[in-house]
């Protein structure tokens, strides 16, 4: 069993508060755990921000102090960064494509593929919603597995012309991982703000926007617009403030870079009556 005990700490009283709670949590297994007792040397105390100088006590043991640790199959870290997470979770998702390689060499395409879906891009896909990496590297460790799946899905590992792979993808339907996970946030938001979500309320995290003239980015060629204008783009009347951030680790959080994205939408995506004809209007779109 998994338990994630946290607590703002600013005072002294605030520590001392969360002391108790591991007091309490000690006293409950006592209680109701038929004999079943927390294992104090693999639990950890992590702190967010700041690293901590206080100590706490669980079952008569010290709690060690670690910069991350992993919580429901999410690598935490304590400077809320994802490349650590992203760097297990491409290990891991190398290595079972490494196992595909051996064993399914000579199956057929489509196999190869469902197998690819299932055991590796599943893997790099789990509560990507969380951790969807905002550097470019840390993306591009991503990539560069389902470029390699490619290959192995095709049995083509001799063709080296400039876009190949890129060609591979296309014809085996294999979407950009980046723009897959931009979908999902996006699926993800809606159903938040629909009220779908029993554990978020949409008015703790969403202000709608005043209704004011859409501000239109300016487009050229081979340019990203990064600046604040590409934010403050709105194609639709179901807008949402962008909240205000002052790190890279905030502005590229859940609620605040899925805002955007969401913002330029048109009203017929965001109007959608239901959660499926949402998703199919956001897969035309794309």
């Amino acid at each position: 069993m998994t338990v994630c005990l946290y607590r703002t700490i600013k005072t002294e009283k605030d520590h001392k508060l969360l002391q108790e709670d591991l007091a309490s949590l000690e006293d409950w297994a006592n209680k109701w755990g038929h004999g079943m007792r927390f294992n104090a040397k693999k639990c950890y105390i992590l702190s967010i921000k700041n690293k901590s100088q206080r100590f706490y006590t669980f079952n008569g043991h010290i709690l060690q102090q670690v910069q991350s640790n992993p919580y429901l199959g999410v690598q935490i870290s304590e400077d809320l960064k994802w490349s650590t997470h992203i760097t297990n979770v491409a290990q891991k998702a190398n290595s079972t494509l490494g196992f595909l390689r051996r064993n399914l060499r000579y199956c057929p395409q489509e196999c190869k593929k469902t197998a690819y879906i299932s055991l590796v891009r599943s893997t790099m896909e789990y509560a990507a919603t969380v951790w969807d990496p905002y550097s470019i590297a840390d993306s591009n460790k991503l990539e560069r597995i389902q470029r390699q799946a490619a290959r192995f899905i095709t049995g083509d590992y001799r063709t080296r012309e400039d876009g190949c792979i890129t060609n591979m993808l296309t014809k085996l339907k294999l979407q950009e991982l980046q723009l897959r996970r931009t979908s999902q946030k996006l699926k993800f938001m809606y159903k938040v703000v629909e009220g779908l979500v029993p554990a978020i309320d949409p008015d703790d995290f969403l202000k709608s926007a005043r209704p004011r003239r859409n501000i239109t980015a300016k487009k050229f060629d081979n340019y990203q617009a990064t600046n604040i204008v590409e934010k403050q783009v709105r194609n639709n009347t179901r807008c949402f403030d962008i909240p205000t951030s002052k790190t890279p680790q905030h502005s590229n959080s859940f609620f605040v870079s899925t805002i955007v994205n969401w913002n330029h939408l048109e009203d017929t995506i965001v109007r959608a009556t239901s959660v499926e004809s949402f998703k199919s209007a956001l897969a035309k779109r794309q």
